[in-house]
């Protein structure tokens, strides 16, 4: 009964996705609100999904197929965000949807779920690190998405970029302050790495 509602809200989230008309930022007010509240919706829908599946005491899936389905669309979606209307934050919503939780945190889970897809796609890699570029993410974040991958990757022993999930190990000095570079940050001091004995 569980996967059936499940389910059931995934297909009514796409439909609602496919059927939205494409409506330019720069329309009349009225019609940009409802397009800002429709996008607001939308994510909140997506965390709802993101979270709906994880959380204790809710409806969990075990299946872990079944949760990287959910995770891909998620993904999807927000990447047909991204490239309609920007990286989702405050310029793009104003203050009216930025304190609700679901607004600003469903494009942080979704993309954290989802790191390996933005490392293995050299097109999306470069459409996030646009928006880094334009303002609309920030590259410490961008750093931490990218790090999710190698620390998942090492099982928690290795990062190449440097951010929450840990510290890059001194024989990938070289690497990490070129991939650093690319997205824009500052190398590393010998002193901001560790030494580290396991390769990923």
């Amino acid at each position: 009964m569980k996967k059936f509602f499940l389910l059931s809200l995934v297909i009514l989230s796409a439909a609602c996705t496919e059927n939205r008309r494409p409506v330019s930022l720069t329309e009349e007010s009225s019609v940009n609100q409802q397009l800002i509240d429709s996008l607001a919706y939308e994510l909140c829908t997506m965390y709802g999904l993101d979270q709906g599946i994880r959380n204790e005491g809710s409806f969990i899936l075990s299946n872990r197929e079944d949760i990287l389905k959910i995770d891909s669309l998620n993904f999807a979606k927000l990447v047909g965000i991204v490239k309609e209307f920007g990286y989702p934050n405050e310029a793009l919503f104003g203050k009216e949807h930025i304190p609700h939780e679901c607004v600003v945190l469903s494009s942080t889970a979704i993309m954290l779920h989802n790191p390996h897809k933005i490392i293995q796609d050299q097109a999306l890699f470069n459409l996030f690190l646009e928006e880094v570029n334009k303002g609309n993410l920030s590259r410490e974040f961008f750093a931490t998405i990218l790090d999710k991958y190698y620390w998942s990757k090492s099982r928690g022993k290795r990062v190449m970029y440097g951010s929450s999930f840990g510290v890059p190990c001194i024989d990938t000095k070289e690497e990490t302050n070129r991939l650093r570079k690319e997205i824009g940050l500052e190398p590393l001091k010998e002193d901001e790495f560790k030494e580290c004995d396991e390769t990923i």
